[in-house]
């Protein structure tokens, strides 16, 4: 399979109303809304996330990781044909924005978790299929090949909520060191002109 662009999801448009209002209204009802496009459309992973990061902020990351686990297991089932990924899932279509964030979220838990090769091979495929790479594998993939944890990259980089700067610069100072990691994507890079 060369690239995978996903269908548009009907239930795109009730799932950006209710993100619209998420701060506003109660979270019980925001959950039932959730569980509702869910059953509408239970490919369309966003819903999922959104229903991961409220029952986080809950406190119940039980609960939590079973929606992450079924938005991770459902991002597989559209993507994967048997034990293939496709060789480009790329962010410029909206279509698969849902999909990248779910494998994404995955993976920043499993790192979270101090499960590293499994967070790893995630980071890596998702580079691998999105080599313009707008998420951040990059800085994921080289935080954990310097034996930093997600903690520590959280403390470090995150500033009220967003990367700034600073993180690109250490990415520029530090990455060749791991060339063996990043060779195929710096040449692909450079070949596209980025």
């Amino acid at each position: 399979m060369d690239e995978y662009v996903d269908i548009d999801h009907e239930v795109s448009e009730d799932f950006y109303d209710i993100l619209d209002v998420y701060e506003e209204r109660d979270t019980d009802e925001i959950k039932n809304r959730l569980a509702q496009l869910i059953e509408r459309d239970p490919y369309f992973l966003d819903s999922y996330l959104l229903m991961y990061e409220i029952l986080m902020n809950e406190g119940n990351e039980e609960e939590a990781v079973r929606y992450l686990d079924d938005a991770y297991e459902k991002a597989m089932e559209i993507i994967k044909i048997g034990d293939r990924w496709p060789y480009r899932l790329e962010w410029d279509w909206i279509e698969n924005r849902h999909i990248i964030r779910a494998i994404l979220n995955k993976a920043i838990y499993l790192w979270a978790e101090e499960k590293n090769d499994e967070a790893l091979e995630l980071f890596r495929r998702l580079l691998k299929m999105n080599p313009p790479d707008q998420i951040g594998a990059r800085f994921y993939i080289l935080a954990i090949r310097k034996g930093i944890s997600f903690e520590e990259f959280e403390e470090r980089f995150n500033k009220e909520g967003k990367y700034d700067d600073s993180l690109f610069q250490w990415f520029d100072e530090n990455f060749k060191e791991y060339m063996d990691e990043f060779k195929e994507w710096y040449d692909e890079m450079r070949a596209l002109g980025i």
